[in-house]
């Protein structure tokens, strides 16, 4: 991948970029932004939202975020 000597299988590339954000043009030639226009929107969405939040709610947020990210990886706190 890094050498450049293969092309990576178009379906890596997919899941790459819709697990990552990460462009799908920078990884198959790396080109342009790396990470794609949506995940950084996106991203700036949820970051506004998280900021109209009373201090409690941001707090109850960052657990809810925690534990799925652990639900997700297998871990439980």
């Amino acid at each position: 991948m890094e050498t450049g000597i293969r092309k990576i299988n178009p379906r890596i590339i997919k899941i790459i970029n819709l697990t990552t954000g990460i462009s799908a043009k920078w990884l198959e030639n790396g080109e342009g932004e790396m990470f794609a226009v949506e995940a950084e929107q996106e991203i700036e969405e949820i970051v506004n939202l998280y900021r109209q939040l009373n201090p409690f709610f941001k707090d109850f947020f960052k657990r809810q975020l925690l534990d799925i990210i652990n639900y997700e990886n297998g871990t439980r706190t």
